[in-house]
């Protein structure tokens, strides 16, 4: 019997590298006529079976050009999108790398999963990593402050925990809802922290008082992503198959996106008012967040959409059919088109 992940891996390397295939399709679906073409990297394969990985978290560089793609082969990689290729690939994790996030000012990467280590990396400085914390069970998602001076990690325990970036100290631990939290954000201005996970409650805490300031029941299965819109309001969306937008102010009044049909995994916050969602239906949904219409859809992916990152005029998407996708959404068109999408290897022969 194939399992389901060696069956996605199989299909993946098979188009990537089929004779008769020298470009892999993007498309916009005909639903609000996008046209966002997109480059595809392939992950590498660092081990002797020739096995790449799912790709469970990316990050873009703010300001810059770099992309972090982490996975379950345990790599951090940081691929150059000017270049189009890999500069680093960084082997210091030791089991499933569940989340990579760059800081703000983008001179920071955080780094963790399964082998239950926190790792912050100066960028340009990969030898070895800044900062190192070992936590008791994996941690799933972290999040920096919007002034970078802090880190928020949560995890498979009810424990979420502060870091003070420069120097890598807990500076504040606060109780999580349910012992399995996947989804943790800062608001704009950073003053509320808001966690979620399997209980699907929102807990949110005041980071001036360090107390709860909200607490609600957001959805009725797990909650595996979370947002602050810039207004103040909470997005979240998990296995419910909803997204939600929820003032923490007054939770009764929150707004409920119909129903997709699949898990959602990830979310991303756009420029002008969209946002796009992934999950096992292998699409990105973009959508209205003014009027919770949906305005398109992305296709390309085949397997589970895990993870979205935006900046800059670029949505970037990882999947289990281990590809990783650069969506260029500056470009809005009335008419739908089939855009080429470029297929980027990015190669480097010297694995660090």
């Amino acid at each position: 019997m194939i399992q389901r992940r060696h069956f996605i891996t199989s299909v993946a390397a098979f188009c990537a590298t089929s004779g008769s295939i020298s470009r892999l399709a993007c498309a916009a679906s005909p639903v609000g006529g996008l046209n966002w073409p997109c480059d595809v990297i392939e992950t590498v394969a660092h081990n002797r079976a020739d096995r790449r990985p799912v790709v469970t978290g990316v990050s873009l560089q703010p300001k810059g050009d770099l992309l972090a793609i982490v996975g379950d082969d345990h790599y951090v990689c940081i691929y150059d999108t000017k270049q189009e290729r890999y500069v680093e690939h960084l082997d210091g994790h030791t089991d499933w790398v569940r989340t990579a996030k760059f800081s703000p000012d983008g001179a920071q990467l955080a780094t963790a999963g399964n082998d239950r280590e926190l790792r912050i990396w100066d960028v340009g400085k990969w030898a070895h990593p800044f900062i190192t914390q070992r936590h008791p069970e994996a941690i799933i998602d972290c999040a920096f402050s919007n002034d970078g001076t802090q880190l928020a990690t949560v995890g498979f325990e009810h424990t979420l925990r502060v870091y003070e970036t420069k120097a890598g100290n807990v500076v504040q631990k606060f109780t999580c809802p349910c012992p399995d939290n996947h989804a943790i954000a800062y608001s704009a201005d950073s003053k509320l922290l808001a966690a979620g996970g399997r209980c699907g409650n929102i807990r949110v805490w005041d980071m001036t008082t360090n107390q709860v300031a909200s607490q609600f029941k957001a959805h009725k299965k797990r909650i595996r992503s979370i947002d602050f819109s810039p207004d103040g309001k909470i997005v979240s969306a998990g296995d419910d198959q909803i997204v939600k937008v929820t003032d923490p102010d007054n939770p009764s009044q929150a707004i409920s996106f119909p129903r997709h049909s699949s898990k959602l995994y990830s979310t991303a916050l756009l420029s002008d008012g969209l946002l796009a969602t992934g999950g096992s239906d292998n699409l990105i949904h973009v959508w209205d967040l003014k009027s919770s219409e949906e305005i398109g859809r992305l296709k390309g992916h085949t397997g589970t959409v895990t993870c979205l990152d935006y900046s800059s005029g670029r949505l970037v998407s990882g999947a289990y059919d281990t590809h990783v996708r650069l969506w260029r959404t500056e470009t809005h068109t009335s008419t739908p088109i089939l855009p080429q999408a470029k297929l980027t290897n990015g190669w480097n022969p010297r694995i660090k």
